[in-house]
């Protein structure tokens, strides 16, 4: 059974923290970041995912006390300029082959793997969630901490274990 612990307790944590700075830092670079080269994207992206990884590793769950849907979206236009702006910065570097398990014997299948549907997928979680965190009432700080965590694992963090794989391959290859 995981640990929980409360919002207020979560708020006041040095893993927190360090995890909030890094999730704004990912959401400002996938929507402002001017790039020289794919290339540089690619490390740059790379040094992000990483440091969003393990921070969200060290994620404490919280006791959620209330589960409520928020109102917050993220703004249409602005996800399909973000998406548009990865699309660009990533060029040809951007598909690749995967199995969806590797460790299943049975899993033989390759997949085709796209990082503009990794990067928009992370940086959608964790934006929707930032936002409901700025909502700025308690219960919604704690309905992000949730979100946080379940988000990245139930989801995002797939998608960034296979943008890593594929950016390690993509830089090795130049």
């Amino acid at each position: 059974m995981k640990k929980e612990f409360s919002a207020d307790y979560i708020l006041n944590t040095k893993e927190f923290s360090d995890f909030y700075k890094i999730a704004v830092d990912f959401c400002d670079f996938i929507e402002k970041y001017k790039s020289k080269s794919n290339l540089d994207f690619l490390k740059n992206t790379r040094h992000h995912l990483l440091q969003l990884y393990n921070k969200a590793l060290t994620l404490p769950w919280v006791d959620l006390q209330t589960n409520l849907e928020y109102g917050e979206k993220l703004d249409s236009d602005l996800f399909d300029k973000t998406v548009s702006f990865i699309t660009e910065r990533l060029g040809e570097k951007r598909y690749y082959w995967y199995v969806f398990d590797p460790t299943n014997e049975n899993d033989l299948e390759p997949v085709y793997g796209d990082l503009v549907d990794d990067l928009q997928d992370i940086y959608q979680d964790i934006k929707f969630s930032l936002l409901t965190f700025n909502l700025d009432k308690l219960d919604c700080k704690e309905n992000a901490l949730w979100q946080f965590k379940f988000d990245f694992e139930r989801h995002w963090d797939d998608h960034c274990i296979n943008a890593l794989s594929a950016i390690h391959f993509f830089l090795q290859n130049e």
